[in-house]
């Protein structure tokens, strides 16, 4: 309950700071500007999303004993998924459903925490790339620099959980938390010798991230604004990445506090770049939407 609150308090002290700075007349303006040829875009450009990601899905759990969930199954948990994530801490919250969903499916809980894990990482490794060549376009030798940093650290973080679930100890509470990491390395350990799974996963992975910013870039130009490529495809990315670390729900006052700073750096208004963050968040809801009719009428079970 703690940290729950913790998220919702963040979450309220970054909406009240954003209507303390912003004029919601201008928004509402704004707001009125969208150009309805395009909302079909974005919201296609969501639904593929969640689509191609239950795909990748597929191909990591299919490894992991999971034969009897199909793709149609997984795209149901998957939007099912998204609508919990409006209402629970972080944007990533639903996945706390899906697991409990598909090990119950499979016989597998730690197999299904594999496999999604290995899904919203290799999601999170195709982010961070995008971003971090973009920004490499944008600094020039210090993007180049902060990429083999972002590489580097990735070396040195394997290489300590290697070691951390080879520690011996009586403590109840480590002991307990290292015997997770373990049984999750076990898992992950079965994709040795899947190169060509892995590799299906992390280019399903860019698919469905550059999708993830096509439905921001659209919401913009359905309003009017003609966003930079090539900062675009390093401030999505960085936002979405912000919306996992940050505790908040669903991304509620972070996103929205994030395109206002990272935007405004773009010469974007401040009542533009909150304009399209609320379009964006009820555009990602009204999608969510069909997993709220799927959990209703217990299309997951």
């Amino acid at each position: 309950m703690k940290k729950l609150a913790l998220k919702l308090l963040i979450s309220i002290l970054l909406i009240w700071v954003i209507i303390w700075k912003i004029n919601f007349n201008q928004v509402v303006d704004t707001v009125r500007l969208v150009d309805f040829k395009i909302v079909p875009l974005v919201i296609l450009f969501i639904a593929l999303n969640y689509i191609i990601s239950s795909i990748r899905w597929k191909a990591l759990l299919i490894h992991s004993g999971g034969e009897k969930a199909s793709v149609g199954y997984l795209t149901k948990l998957y939007f099912i998924g998204a609508f919990f994530n409006n209402f629970m801490p972080t944007s990533i919250g639903g996945d706390a459903y899906k697991v409990y969903k598909l090990g119950s499916k499979i016989g597998n809980t730690s197999d299904a925490f594999t496999a999604t894990f290995m899904e919203r990482f290799t999601g999170v490794v195709a982010l961070t790339l995008i971003s971090l060549v973009s920004l490499m376009g944008i600094l020039g030798y210090n993007g180049v620099l902060l990429f083999l940093a972002f590489w580097a650290f990735v070396l040195v973080s394997f290489l300590v959980l290697k070691k951390v679930i080879l520690v011996k100890t009586d403590s109840t509470i480590l002991g307990k938390a290292i015997g997770i990491l373990a049984r999750v390395y076990d898992s992950f350990m079965k994709y040795k010798g899947n190169f060509k799974v892995l590799v299906w996963a992390l280019f399903t992975s860019f698919l469905v991230q550059l999708m993830a910013v096509g439905s921001q870039y659209f919401v913009f130009r359905s309003i009017g604004v003609n966003l930079p490529i090539v900062y675009s495809l390093f401030a999505f990315p960085f936002i979405f990445l912000a919306g996992y670390a940050i505790p908040s729900l669903n991304g509620l006052g972070v996103q929205d506090a994030l395109y206002i700073q990272m935007f405004g750096a773009a010469g974007i208004s401040v009542s533009t770049a909150l304009s399209a963050s609320i379009l964006y968040h009820f555009f990602r809801l009204t999608v969510s939407l069909v997993g709220g009719v799927l959990y209703a009428a217990g299309k997951a079970d």
